[in-house]
């Protein structure tokens, strides 16, 4: 019997040709999209290749037509220097997104599935008009459309917070910001101007920002070696410790970021002590934080009191993890698994969950307990970029400053000649 040939399907012409196609490595796998993409190797061009994750031939063929078509509207549109958002977008995903956090390539992918949605692929994001904005606004906010901008009907709408809907508006007003400064090979601007500079974004009215206190830390720490988690480390399953304990420690201890303390490496340690770093330091990478922003900052006892633990626990050199994953001991915690730890344990310890935080609560709490310090030292040690951030969404009044103020005040005199 003859062997049947592996299937192929090929639409336009170079450069601009399209393949769906089987694997000739896997003939009975799913099939597979296949272009030439100028920009990959430096320049010098490369296949990219991506799966389809079907079988169904017909289904393959027309995604190929409509990936053809987006390939050749592309080429004119920079041809003709006409500016459309699916250009604009092309250019943010390939030069700006990769610059960025997963979590945040992740928003950038589904942001522009939604603005292209709603305002069309082929929209010039000059023409932008104040009424789409705010009906972007109205809509949001009501439910009526979702994360992708998919409508959703009436029966199913929730309303959503003003912060989620500002979000995704400073987003699309930062692309356009970029866009705007951005040029092409030529020396030419991607746009001439931002033309949504002007218009306002909602504002959250009572925003969600709890505060951890002392003693709710203490009492979580308490339940933390509770429970125990499978790891499968250099081929062999076992239980051990989970990394909780120190892990909220150094949330408490730094003031930084639970996904900036769960990508901490043994590299980053600075263990030696010295007079303005008595009890060692670390290396805050820019990589691992939001503001991209590289920081050393002096460690306090019980946050050295945590690495001890650490090291003691899983000795290691170089780009390890210090906090690896049970399933991988070369990669992190990852944050979900992280949360579902703490969540475990607060409910051990009887608390009631905080609305709006889990973590970051933990970072308003160090930022709140120096108040009376410097905010510039504040924000240096603890990973701010903006003092305006600081002082805004992190240092909160409590009863004991607000006691302090109002008893602690001096008495204002006329001085005599």
């Amino acid at each position: 019997m003859a062997r049947q040939k592996p299937f192929k399907y090929k639409v336009g012409k170079r450069p601009y040709t399209v393949w769906a196609e089987e694997r000739p490595d896997n003939p009975g796998g799913p099939l597979r999209i296949r272009l030439w993409d100028t920009s990959l190797c430096g320049g010098r061009g490369n296949w990219r290749k991506k799966s389809l994750g079907h079988r169904d031939r017909a289904l393959a063929k027309k995604q190929a037509r409509e990936i053809q078509a987006k390939l050749v509207l592309g080429a004119e549109d920079i041809k003709t220097g006409r500016v459309t958002l699916s250009r604009l977008f092309r250019q943010y995903e390939r030069h700006r997104t990769p610059r960025k956090s997963a979590s945040s390539q992740v928003d950038d992918k589904r942001r522009i599935k939604m603005w292209q949605r709603l305002l069309g692929s082929q929209k010039d994001p000059h023409h932008i008009t104040l009424g789409e904005w705010e009906g972007f606004i109205d809509a949001r906010t009501s439910g009526a459309i979702g994360a992708f901008g998919v409508a959703v009907p009436a029966d199913k709408r929730k309303t959503v917070r003003a912060r989620t809907v500002e979000a995704d508006l400073k987003w699309l007003r930062y692309v356009l910001n970029w866009g705007s400064n951005w040029k092409d090979r030529e020396g030419r601007y991607l746009l001439r101007e931002n033309c949504v500079r002007g218009y306002e974004t909602p504002k959250e009215p009572n925003p969600r920002r709890p505060v951890a206190s002392q003693d709710r830390y203490e009492t979580v720490r308490e339940h933390t070696d509770k429970v125990e988690m499978k790891v499968s480390w250099y081929g062999k399953q076992r239980a051990v410790r989970l990394h909780l304990k120190e892990v909220i420690d150094l949330a408490n201890e730094t003031g930084r970021r639970l996904s900036a303390i769960l990508q901490l490496t043994y590299d980053d340690l600075r263990l030696d002590r010295t007079e303005m770093a008595p009890y060692g330091s670390v290396r805050w990478p820019a990589a691992t934080d939001k503001s991209d922003c590289e920081t050393v900052a002096p460690m306090s006892p019980k946050a050295r009191a945590a690495i001890n633990r650490t090291l003691a626990d899983r000795p290691g050199i170089g780009s390890a993890p210090l906090f690896p994953s049970p399933l991988d001991v070369t990669k992190p915690v990852t944050r979900h698994l992280a949360d579902k730890w703490l969540r475990k344990a607060e409910k051990l310890a009887d608390l009631e969950p905080q609305k709006g935080s889990l973590w970051h609560a933990y970072r308003r709490k160090w930022a709140v307990e120096r108040k009376h310090m410097p905010d510039v030292d504040v924000a240096e040690a603890g990973g701010w970029k903006s003092l305006e951030a600081l002082r805004t969404s992190y240092q909160q009044p409590d009863e004991e400053t607000m006691l302090r103020v109002v008893l602690g005040a001096g008495e204002l005199r006329e001085r005599k000649a």
